[in-house]
């Protein structure tokens, strides 16, 4: 018992350091790569250099989140290899120590770190992205049209023909917005006039207005009633949902609420469900990567250079990456459930760890 405290406290150290070396490693790329990216943007602004880094540091974090499963994969593979080269494998064997163990201890480390990851990092990460799509809004050119979900009902701002118009309506039902009030101004933010309209069907550029009343900001106060009313709009149903399917800037613990703000407004919680999977699954797909670096390493033992494991660390990280957006594409293209497509990639990674494992145990 003694034995096996000592082991895990050293693997845990071990593993700990390994992931957070691989882990700087991943964020110091990432922001010499963002770097070039954010100045890239900024050269018509004027706004000097502290801006862009600034916003480097606030996006790669998001960026090393969705990163960590193929982090903890090559931190797995460096450790497992470590220990193969220099036989302390067969010291741990020696001392009573399984080649079960020795592999499941790390994942189990993986297991907890990814609980840590979904309900503490994660929270920090979306709020770092809140905060960078916020700032970088401002310089964007497409400022003038933008789109939002509210606990107060769905919100549009629309810049057309030199006039803005702010939309908002009660809920989303299908291709339609319900009980909706706009807002016209001209380019000096002077009000023009106000439409409130029953349903708006928004399934093209061409909205569709039933039962519009216009009220004209005129000294007489007029207003005139249509049964149908048109309204050229940049946005429509398809533009819209891609708006708000964007949800980095989201944590794990608001996307209840959330689902609940658009199960109200009528519009479909199906990416919030298939994001709250994948916030379920991301801890299991941790201790997958370290389980599938165990099974890996400890059974192709290779003493030779180590491209070999280079060359399988690529492998699988590739096939992973595709596996996973294979399965997405199948739950967007509703083959597969949303929910299916989150957790068959994960499954598939665990099937073929636990064959894996087997073989290992064995020797």
């Amino acid at each position: 018992m003694f034995k096996f405290n000592i082991f895990k406290k050293y693997f845990f150290i071990e593993y700990s350091k390994t992931v957070l070396n691989v882990t700087l490693m991943f964020l110091a790329l990432g922001i010499v790569l963002n770097i070039f990216e954010e100045v890239n943007f900024f050269k018509d602004h004027g706004v000097g250099f502290l801006l862009p880094v600034a916003l480097t540091f606030l996006k790669v974090p998001s960026m090393i989140y969705k990163l960590f499963p193929f982090i903890f994969l090559i931190s797995s593979i460096i450790l497992f290899l470590r220990f193969v080269r220099s036989e302390e494998l067969i010291a741990l064997r020696v001392a009573g120590i399984s080649n079960f163990k020795i592999i499941i201890f790390p994942a189990l480390i993986s297991l907890v770190f990814g609980i840590i990851i979904v309900t503490a990092v994660n929270t920090i990460t979306s709020k770092l992205t809140y905060k960078y799509l916020d700032i970088k809004n401002n310089y964007t050119k497409d400022n003038d049209y933008l789109a939002a979900i509210t606990e107060n009902g769905i919100w549009i701002k629309d810049k057309i023909e030199g006039n803005i118009n702010i939309i908002r309506a009660k809920r989303l039902s299908k291709n339609s917005l319900i009980d909706v009030s706009i807002y016209k101004f001209d380019e000096n933010n002077r009000p023009l006039s106000r439409i409130e309209t029953r349903k708006a069907d928004i399934s093209k550029h061409n909205w569709k207005l039933s039962d519009a009343t216009v009220y004209y900001s005129d000294s007489n106060n007029t207003s005139s009633y249509f049964v149908e009313y048109s309204l050229i709009s940049h946005f429509e149903i398809n533009s819209i949902k891609n708006i708000f399917s964007n949800l980095d800037a989201i944590s794990f613990w608001e996307l209840n609420k959330l689902k609940e703000n658009y199960k109200y407004l009528g519009y479909s919680t199906k990416e919030i469900e298939s994001e709250f999977h994948k916030a379920l699954s991301y801890p299991l797909f941790l201790m997958s990567m370290t389980l599938l670096a165990g099974a890996v390493v400890t059974n192709v033992k290779y003493r030779g250079s180590y491209l070999i494991y280079v060359i399988i660390t690529i492998i699988l990280s590739v096939v992973i990456f595709y596996l996973n957006d294979l399965s997405r594409a199948l739950g967007e293209t509703e083959q597969i459930s949303l929910i299916m497509s989150v957790w068959t990639p994960l499954s598939i990674v665990l099937i073929f760890s636990s064959i894996g494992m087997i073989h290992v145990n064995e020797k």
